[in-house]
């Protein structure tokens, strides 16, 4: 469902990508990265000694219970995203590899929302990961919209209401396998804003390669 169009009177400036790190992203949800987790957070053996496990590493909300208007109730569903390389959304430029123009917002408010990346490989800088935070009057705070560059082994899961742009692959097809919860009411599952202009957000590929 389309929310509403925000008009942008004076175009933004180009929002950078930053690395994805659990700690950076921890006001907009969570983040599961072995990487970082492993190191941070306790080991608990598993498996006869052949696995190890890390609890809780990232938020699942259903708040549709309680706060949902229509006090339907929701079902747990694991949906399978196929994603592409948004060619006609990016443009080429001379620092960065290129600009993604960002041109939609959604949100969920009631369900945390994680994807999942299938057939990446660990290392691949895979896709970007926009967000913001809601102003007052309930739409995105575009003063607070950050962008983050993700790894192929890493998941990322949206707060209940956080403004976020649709999934946007870095390669050229991303499987996601998306865990949400819905009811089947459109206002209450998700609401989308567009913004106008488009928003750039800046990326680079190789040359994040070695922070990753």
């Amino acid at each position: 469902m389309v929310l509403t169009t925000i008009d942008i009177p004076d175009p933004l400036d180009p929002i950078p990508s930053t690395v994805l790190t659990p700690e950076g992203f921890a006001k907009f949800g969570g983040v599961i990265s072995s990487k970082e987790q492993l190191t941070t957070m306790k080991n608990i053996p598993a498996n006869y000694g052949t696995a190890t496990k890390l609890s809780q590493v990232t938020p699942v909300i259903n708040k549709f219970p309680d706060q949902a208007p229509s006090r339907v109730s929701a079902t747990t569903n694991l949906n399978l995203f196929r994603s592409t390389y948004p060619y006609k959304l990016i443009e080429r430029t001379g620092v960065y590899e290129g600009i993604y123009l960002s041109g939609v917002l959604e949100r969920h408010r009631f369900s945390t929302q994680t994807f999942i990346p299938m057939g990446i490989l660990a290392s691949d800088i895979a896709y970007l990961v926009i967000v913001a935070e809601t102003a007052d009057d309930g739409l995105p705070d575009l003063a607070t919209l950050k962008a983050f560059i993700a790894r192929g082994n890493q998941a990322v899961t949206y707060g209940p209401g956080t403004w976020h742009a649709p999934m946007v692959s870095l390669k050229e097809v991303i499987d996601f396998a998306v865990l949400i919860h819905e009811n089947g009411i459109s206002d209450e599952d998700c609401q989308e804003v567009y913004t106008n202009p488009r928003i750039p957000i800046l990326f680079r590929t190789q040359a994040e390669e070695s922070k990753l």
